[in-house]
This record gives structure tokens, sequence and C-alpha cells, in this order.
């Protein structure tokens, strides 16, 4: 792969893979959950849903008029029995929440956002959660920024081009800063947020690799704030690490 191209999207495939991946968060859904997912009109949704329908990709209940994957999906998947990222990497989810007693997520890039795939919650009733299947900004976070660590210079300047940033809270870094950590990350292999995308969050994000120059996928432990402290920073850095190593070899031995 060229690191050096530049990937320029075509809106309406956005979209449609946009839409596939609502199923991450719901059994079925409907126009309006189209119309309000992906932000689309309610003539474009209707258009979405009807082509990938009548390709296969979906399929509608004509009793309550919301659909589900359709038996093209169903076809593809059963044709390759490649490895699958999330059953491989849940067990050690389980032992590394148990082990930091703090809740642990499992994050794959698409596009210019990133989505949560499977989590396991720490068992505290003060704990960090967040939902999965809902697509993220790469821009603030630990695991969103892991993820743009490893993107290609002219993907991260079109990135940087066509993106509206927010200050969701005071340690939202500016975009100034934000380019200097992502050379950082790479480097250590491992990133770091101090409530960048909500008050009293902090997290820890190392990649899990593939067989690409990019991450297949990322893991990333969460907390509060309020059991933070620089004692333990160190071991969680370590231990973030130690554990996308053990499932990215697991992954890579499962693939031959």
């Amino acid at each position: 792969m060229d690191n050096t191209k530049t990937v320029h999207r075509l809106s309406t495939v956005d979209n449609a893979i946009s839409l596939l991946t609502l199923f991450l968060k719901y059994k079925s859904i409907g126009l309006v959950d189209i119309e309000r997912e992906l932000k689309i009109s309610k003539t474009a949704a209707f258009r979405l849903a009807a082509t990938l329908t009548d390709r296969g990709m979906l399929l509608k209940n004509s009793d309550s008029k919301t659909y589900q994957p359709g038996p093209i999906i169903f076809q593809i998947v059963n044709r390759f029995h490649s490895p699958d990222i999330v059953s491989i990497a849940q067990p050690y989810m389980v032992e590394l929440a148990a082990k930091t007693k703090e809740s642990v997520y499992l994050s794959i890039r698409s596009g210019n956002k990133h989505l949560f795939l499977s989590g396991v919650e720490s068992e505290h009733a003060l704990k960090v959660t967040t939902p999965l299947g809902e697509e993220y900004e790469l821009y603030y976070g630990a695991i969103g920024k892991l993820h743009m660590a490893y993107m290609s210079p002219k993907d991260l300047q079109t990135y940087f081009n066509r993106t509206t940033y927010i200050q969701y809270t005071e340690t939202t870094l500016d975009i100034e800063l934000f380019k200097q950590q992502l050379s950082t990350i790479k480097q250590d292999g491992y990133a770091w947020s101090l409530g960048e995308r909500a008050d009293g969050m902090i997290g820890v994000a190392a990649p899990i690799w593939g067989n690409s120059e990019e991450p297949l996928a990322a893991l990333t432990i969460l907390l509060p704030l309020a059991r933070y402290h620089e004692d333990i920073k160190e071991q969680m850095e370590k231990i973030v690490q130690e554990y996308t190593a053990k499932i990215t070899q697991d992954f890579l031995e499962q693939q031959h």
C-alpha cells in the first residue's frame, strides 16, 4: 500500500457504509433512524435504503417497515472464514478489565471517525462507559488520536482541511498541539487522553496489528479521573501494550 496516496471517498458510498455500521448499534433500523444518524434528507434515506434492499444488502420487514442486514452480507461473511477480531480480542479484554478493574473497549477506524465494536465495563460503581456502534470524531480522545497517528501524511492533511473542530472540554487540544502529539504517539506506540472527550474521563490506547500498514483495531482502557494518578500511568501504558501484542499475535496466528 502506498502511504503517500490520499483516499477520496464518494459520499454516497460513505453513507451506505455508515448505514450498514448502524447494525452494530441497532438490531433493525427505520428510515427515521437512517435520516437522523446519517444526517441526510428523508428522500436520500429512502433512496439509499431502497438501493441497498434491491441489491440484497438490506432486508425490509413489510410489517414494521424496518430494515435488517440482507442475504448478500451473510453470503459474503460465510464465504470468507477469516479471523474475527472481536471474538479473538474478547477473552483478552475480559482478562485486562479484571486486572485493571477498569473498562476496556475495542475500536476500529471508519473513514474520518472511529467506532467501538466491543467492550467490558468496570465493576466499580464509578466507571467510564461508552455506547457500542456510535461513531466518534478522531481528533479527541486517546483512541481517536491513536488511529490518526498511523494515517498517511496526505490523508491527515485532507482530514485537517475538512474537519470542523469543537472544543468539547477545556483540555481538548488545539490543532497545532494535536499535530505535534501524533508523531509522538506513533513513536511511543500508545496514546493518552486526559479529559479531552469528556470531563473526568481518562483513556490510554494502543494498536492491534493485522497485515496492513495501519492498525487493524485499537484497544483502550477508560477510567475516571478520580482513580487516575501518576503512579499508575506507566503501569497502564505497559499493560495495554502487553495485551494488544497478545491479541495481535493471536490474530496473525489464526490467519495461517
